[in-house]
């Protein structure tokens, strides 16, 4: 490529040029360039700019915008006050319309904002600041420019302040619209166990299939002589009567309503265990009172249109884990009569708190140090999945606190789902690593039979359900510990549990699974 020798001007020839001066936005004043002009502006008209680039956030189009706008504004009125243009919010200039330059050629728009005005300290250029006898002394230019700058902060603040309450007042407004909104939805829209589909419902009673299951139930002596002493020492109440059992497993709650001269026991399951029940049936005489039926109680018809009384093992792991509670309040609208009985016909649910420094640090340390390797993804996994396990009564550090009641003859599909305020008197100066749940289902007759899985009672297959705190809460005896416990079913495994606790200002999300 050949160059033109005939150019007026080599490459090398080339410079940029701008003005010779800058004159003031606001004055006849004269600087050397735009920098000197906007020190001068600031100072002597309060027209802040590096105050107004962080406000605004200022880039070099905004810049453009806010200087043209300026201009207009001094044209268009002769008491415009440059001191107040920075106090509103958001800023005036906003219009592409302020891209187009007032004036031809204005140096002030030949810069760029970023390269004159630093981003974290505004330019004191132009103010002396004079230190005699141990004190600093400003001129009055200089602390009138301070006293600006603190209110221009304060007023962003107040501005800010504002923008929170008003986000704050909304996020209330959304949750008192959406609990508005739950809490007027058709009960028979909430998605529970009895409405999934058999399909979708298999591995549950797959589960009740295999005899461990029944085994461990069985061998749990505190629950199996509960059902036998809350139905054998009150058998005038079931002597003649028809009876539903719902969800028989190995048949043992049937044979003692057989053996309490029930006139009908229906024993209805949809597990295979059942064909193993009517073997047990048959070996022990009962089956000419006990009438077996394969299938969930929403599939099936009994051959009666009421019962006299229903008797249910339905209880789960933190009493509502499993979901069963849904079956038994479709069995009991359905089929109950209105004079009937229900067994359990009142559960509890209880929490309270734990030290248990060894279990704690067993449990969570493990994933710290896994042959060598730290693996705290797990850790936190683990956190958040309740534990079932034996509490050593020794270990509980507060008295215990009733959550809700549920009255079998009353409750619904929703009150499974509850939020509930609690109070924790704490009896022992320590280390709280947990707070523990459990109920008691309780049996009223004439001779009333409470069967519970309290950490000081005997231990049973439900053991407790207990809620690791990621952070330990100190405490001393006499404290009062407030908190919120919410319990809610778990909308994608509806067999499931979702337990939200709030205490000591942190809320921690467990699943129940």
């Amino acid at each position: 490529m050949s160059v033109n020798s005939d150019s007026d001007h080599s490459f090398g020839d080339w410079v940029e040029s701008g003005p010779d001066t800058v004159k003031c936005l606001f004055c006849e004043l004269l600087y050397g360039d735009v920098a000197e002009a906007i020190v001068h502006c600031t100072k002597d008209h309060n027209f802040d700019l590096p105050l107004a680039k962080r406000k605004y956030t200022m880039d070099f189009y905004s810049y453009i915008k806010c200087i043209n706008y300026t201009r207009t504004q001094i044209q268009e009125d002769e008491n415009f006050n440059p001191s107040t243009l920075f106090e509103n919010d958001p800023e005036p200039w906003n219009d592409d319309k302020y891209l187009a330059p007032v004036l031809k050629d204005d140096p002030w728009l030949m810069i760029d904002i970023d390269d004159v005005v630093e981003d974290e300290k505004e330019s004191e250029s132009g103010y002396t600041v004079n230190f005699e006898n141990n004190q600093f002394t400003l001129s009055s230019e200089h602390f009138s420019h301070i006293q600006n700058k603190i209110q221009t902060v304060a007023k962003q603040l107040e501005s800010k302040d504002k923008e929170l309450a008003d986000v704050y007042s909304q996020m209330l407004q959304m949750k008192d619209t959406l609990t508005k909104v739950l809490s007027a939805w058709p009960e028979d829209s909430i998605n529970t166990a009895s409405t999934l589909n058999l399909e979708d419902d298999h591995g549950y009673f797959g589960s009740y299939s295999s005899v461990d299951i029944h085994y461990e139930m069985l061998k749990d002596k505190v629950r199996t002589e509960s059902y036998c002493s809350a139905i054998l020492q009150n058998t005038p109440s079931f002597n003649g009567k028809t009876v539903l059992d719902l969800g028989t497993g190995s048949g043992i709650l049937s044979m003692f309503m057989a053996k309490a001269q029930a006139a009908k026991v229906f024993a209805v399951d949809e597990a295979d265990i059942l064909y193993n029940a009517m073997d047990n049936f048959r070996e022990n005489g009962f089956d000419d009172v006990i009438v077996s039926i394969k299938g969930r109680i929403e599939d099936v018809s009994l051959p009666v249109e009421k019962v006299d009384a229903i008797v249910s093992e339905w209880m789960g792991y933190f009493l509502l884990f499993e979901s069963m509670l849904d079956s038994l309040i479709f069995a009991r609208d359905k089929y109950l009569d209105k004079s009937g009985i229900m067994l359990p016909n009142e559960c509890n649910l209880f929490i309270c708190g734990v030290s248990d420094t060894d279990r704690y640090d067993e449990v969570l340390g493990f994933w710290s140090d896994v042959y060598g390797f730290r693996m705290p993804s797990l850790r936190t996994e683990t956190l958040n999945k309740a534990q079932v396990e034996i509490v050593p009564v020794d270990r509980i550090v507060t008295d215990e606190y009733k959550l809700c009641t549920f009255n079998m003859y009353t409750c619904d599909t929703n009150s499974t789902n509850f939020k509930v305020e609690f109070k924790l008197n704490v009896t022992k100066t320590c280390s709280m690593t947990s707070i523990v749940g459990y109920f008691d289902s309780r049996f009223d007759n004439d001779n009333t039979v409470i069967l519970s899985t309290a950490p000081n009672c005997p231990p049973t297959h439900w053991k407790q359900t207990v809620f690791l705190l990621p952070d330990p809460i100190d405490v001393n005896e006499g404290d009062l510990l407030i908190g919120e416990f919410q319990c809610s079913r778990n909308i994608k495994q509806v067999r499931s549990l979702i337990v939200t606790i709030n205490i000591n200002n942190k809320t921690y999300t467990y699943n129940v699974s």
